[in-house]
């Protein structure tokens, strides 16, 4: 793991630059940045493109220096002329997508879209690749954060660093309280310049601390006794019987290679010879770390990230089980919430039942984002973004409560430096009251009464996005909602012109009823409906919601479908941004499990008596005859119960190494024989049985033939249950 998770920079002896050529130079800085000193690579390189400005290699390296050092802004200028001198990407194809990540960690969320869609394009003739992966991704969480931009943070979240006795210029990372002392990791060096606070001293490891949040006036301790010879140490955590996990690291050029050992601590304030967790959680070779430990129901468990085999991304988020004496005894992979980048720093709330982590993938304001997964029925939801403020553009991490008080550490704008703003992370406090979780009880705000559908949703003429013949619209329907209500007065007093005051009068009290009673039903329908969804997916289920649209005649029938289809779209888009856009990994992605199936009428279904004239507009546009027309149904809800589960869902292979087969396991988790139907998007790549009957409660090793191997390729395999509909695909990936 990159030590970017632990300290800040360091700064070696300078050496004159005049005394050295420019290949000499750039060796210098080379090494410097293998070793992690980006500070002191930065100035080698800065110096050494005074002497050559048109260096594109150099111009590069400065960008990732720059983005290592986590300095946003410089790292973006950089990117920024090597894109421009290598538009086209034969040298340097990754350049726009990294230009754009350091837009959006800067929080220039409309150009970094830009950017990503274009990155996206660049990159999509190898859909199997990073960089068209993270591009894709890219683009729909920008799209997500703008949306939660518009709504802003919740105001009643006030975040605060804590005092200067725990946040220094270096950096600093809670992970526990106990006893009113908070346990952090740090960066301390024994030798540090007064004036610049910047650490020199050319060996320095991370260590933990102990600091009161009583006393400010109280120098942070080191907890020496926890420190093997020369290595760093982080990331503790208290069982309560006094247990403390923790990380011991191993530095490898300046990566981390970490096991998770442990210690106890006395009654008297002594801490006891450290032990080391077995093999069945430090596996050798594989970087084990980030250990917290918590409960799932009365059952003991030391949730950690790890980087091991059977990992999905760079680091997963894992647990084990432990037995009575706190020994590891099986392992498992928390599943959905891990992405193909870093998953990490997980802590289990154990009132609320929610697992929260940090991670650089998914729909987030940028850099690494804390998310949570609620833990609901044996099993792990989605990850949905704490929101702001506990996010922004910058690395969030280390989320962790104690009591109603929640800690994060961020690198944010605000957070103490000596030169770069951004390169090193405090800790913060804000006050979070909790509800605690009561299995089978309804969520927070989630109404008993099921509402009976159809839903209708209401909108404006010609909204969302008039005049255009586009599907897609970027407003929700509460957007559109607000616009339409800002015009129930115009609407009315429209409906009124050119007819005697009996008719007026009877033409705007029938609309007027129709806002109170249908409009206003309707999205408070909407708002309860929400929890009935939500409710759903939380038992692990997957949701399809059958929408149908509906028009006024005024516009022609092609026009009216378009239109249709963009108030469909908002009411996505709702769903997207509602509730600190917590169903967002139920929508986004290749796997949703939240699906709308879109059944566009335009004015097909209209009222034929409906006018359709232009120039009668108190008919064809005020009344309440054309406005019921503009609508939106909601009509069924259908959620589908997972019979099954697979033990991967996407799998790579080398060219070069491609095997003749090779297979994936299927589990029946009900106590019924299923029935699954296979199928491929294509049968010139793969081959795989197109039947298949499970036991109930049993594995079956699907055998998947490999025909194509010749040129790369990406196969989709789609596994269905045939009697629920239930289905599940997996990506087998063949690369160069």
């Amino acid at each position: 793991m990159s030590r970017f998770y632990l300290i800040c920079f360091v700064v070696l002896p300078f050496f004159s630059f005049e005394q050295i050529k420019l290949k000499d130079a750039l060796a210098f800085g080379d090494k410097q940045y293998q070793k992690g000193d980006y500070y002191y690579a930065l100035d080698y390189y800065l110096q050494a493109l005074t002497l050559d400005p048109e260096n594109i290699q150099l111009i590069w390296k400065i960008a990732e220096t720059n983005r290592a050092y986590k300095d946003y802004v410089q790292a973006e200028k950089y990117y920024s002329i090597v894109y421009a001198k290598d538009e086209d990407g034969e040298l340097f194809p990754e350049a726009l997508l990294y230009y754009a990540l350091m837009q959006k960690q800067n929080g220039k969320y409309k150009e970094a879209l830009d950017h990503f869609k274009t990155a996206k394009k660049n990159q999509s003739e190898d859909k199997t690749s990073y960089l068209f992966k993270k591009s894709a991704q890219e683009v729909e969480s920008t799209n997500w954060a703008l949306k939660q931009m518009k709504i802003g943070p919740d105001l009643s979240i006030q975040l605060a660093p804590l005092g200067e006795n725990i946040n220094s210029f270096d950096a600093e990372f809670g992970h526990v309280v106990l006893d009113g002392n908070l346990y952090f990791s740090s960066l301390k060096a024994d030798s540090i310049n007064e004036d610049l606070q910047e650490v020199y001293a050319p060996s320095y490891h991370t260590s933990l601390y102990e600091a009161s949040l009583t006393d400010p006036s109280k120098t942070a301790l080191k907890l020496e006794e926890l420190v093997p010879k020369g290595r760093s140490i982080g990331n503790g955590s208290f069982s309560p019987d006094f247990h403390y996990y923790y990380s011991v690291c191993q530095d490898q050029d300046f990566n981390y290679i970490c096991s998770i050992v442990f210690s106890k601590r006395t009654a008297e304030g002594k801490w006891m010879p450290l032990d080391s967790l077995n093999t069945l959680v430090n596996e050798v070779g594989a970087n084990t770390t980030m250990p917290h430990f918590s409960r799932l129901g009365n059952e003991p468990v030391l949730f950690f990230s790890s980087n091991r085999k059977g990992t999905k991304g760079n680091m997963d988020v894992w647990y084990a089980r432990l037995d009575q004496n706190g020994n590891p005894i099986s392992i498992e992979n928390v599943g959905g919430i891990n992405s193909i980048e870093n998953d990490i720093c997980p802590w289990f709330d154990t009132i609320e039942n929610r697992l929260y982590f940090s991670s650089s993938w998914y729909q987030g304001f940028g850099g690494q984002d804390v998310f949570y997964s609620e833990y609901r029925d044996g099993k792990f939801g989605g990850p949905i973004n704490a929101g702001l403020p506990i996010n922004s553009p910058a690395a969030d991490q280390y989320y962790f409560q104690n009591g109603d008080s929640t800690f994060v550490s961020s690198n944010r704008l605000g957070s103490l430096y000596s030169k770069n703003p951004t390169c090193c992370s405090d800790i913060y406090l804000t006050e979070v009251p909790r509800k605690k979780y009561v299995p089978n009880q309804p969520e927070e705000n989630a109404s008993m009464e099921l509402i009976k559908l159809p839903i209708r949703l209401y909108f404006e003429n010609d909204q969302p996005d008039a005049n255009t013949t586009s599907d897609f619209t970027n407003l929700s329907y509460t957007d559109s909602y607000k616009k339409y209500e800002d015009q129930f007065d115009s609407y009315k007093r429209n409906v009124a012109l050119q007819r005697d005051s009996l008719q007026a009068i009877k033409s705007i009290e029938e609309l007027d009823l129709f806002f109170e009673v249908e409009v206003k039903k309707g999205k408070e329908d909407l708002e309860r409906f929400t929890n009935q969804v939500w409710m759903e997916l939380q038992k692990g289920n997957k949701v399809q919601l059958m929408v149908q649209g509906f028009a006024s005649p005024l516009a022609n029938t092609d026009y009216n479908v378009h239109l249709t289809k963009r108030r469909i779209q908002s009411l996505k888009n709702y769903f997207l941004q509602i509730q600190q856009g917590k169903f967002g990994s139920y929508l986004l992605g290749d796997l949703p499990q939240l699906e709308f199936n879109e059944v566009p009428m335009g004015e097909l279904k209209a009222n034929k008596e409906t006018s359709d004239d232009f120039y009668d507009q108190k008919n064809s546009v005020y009344s309440k005859a054309a406005s019921q027309e503009r609508r939106i149904e909601i009509i069924e809800l259908r959620s589908i119960a997972s019979t099954f589960v697979v033990d991967l869902t996407e799998i790579d292979y080398p060219l070069n190494l491609l095997p003749e087969k090779t297979t994936v396991s299927i589990q029946n988790t009900t106590d019924k024989m299923i029935e699954l139907k296979l199928s491929c998007r294509t049968k010139n790549n793969i081959k795989v049985p197109s039947y298949l009957q499970i036991p109930a409660n049993q594995v079956v090793n699907v055998p998947i033939d490999i025909i194509q191997k010749e040129v790369p390729f990406s196969e989709l395999i789609r596994i269905e249950n045939i009697a629920t509909k239930d289905s599940k695909s997996i990506r087998l990936n063949v690369k160069k």
